[in-house]
C-alpha cells in the first residue's frame, strides 16, 4: 500500500513538472511560438491553446505517465521518470532554501 501511494505521489510530481515544462520553459518556446504566430489556422489555433494551458497539458501529461507506468516495463521510460521527478524535487528544495536564507537575512536587519 505504501508503494502504491509512493508511486502515486511521484507520477503526480511528474506530471506537474512536465506540464511546467511544456507550459512554461524556454525549451518549448519556439514551438509555442510557431504556432501563436498561425492562430488564423483552426488547427494551429487549437494546438497552441492546448500547450498554453497548464489544466490541459496535465490532463494528457497524467493519462500518458499512467499508461506508461502501468503498462510499459522499460528501463528507458522509468530512467527518464525518476530523472525528472528528482528535477523537480530538487527545484522544490531550492527553493526553500533559498526562501529560508532570505527570510534569515530580512531578519538579520
Amino acid at each position: 500500500m505504501l508503494r502504491i501511494i509512493i508511486v502515486f505521489l511521484f507520477l503526480v510530481i511528474f506530471t506537474e513538472a512536465i506540464t511546467e515544462i511544456i507550459t512554461k520553459s524556454e525549451l518549448f518556446s519556439p514551438i509555442r511560438k510557431f504556432f501563436f504566430d498561425r492562430r488564423q489556422n483552426k488547427l494551429s489555433r487549437f494546438l497552441h491553446d492546448l500547450i498554453d494551458c497548464g489544466y490541459c497539458v496535465s490532463v494528457w501529461i497524467g493519462l500518458f505517465s499512467a499508461y506508461v507506468f502501468i503498462f510499459v516495463d522499460n528501463i528507458i521510460f522509468n530512467l527518464f521518470f525518476i530523472g525528472i521527478v528528482l528535477h523537480r524535487l530538487s527545484n522544490i528544495l531550492h527553493y526553500l532554501i533559498d526562501r529560508i536564507n532570505r527570510n534569515h537575512d530580512i531578519n538579520l536587519d
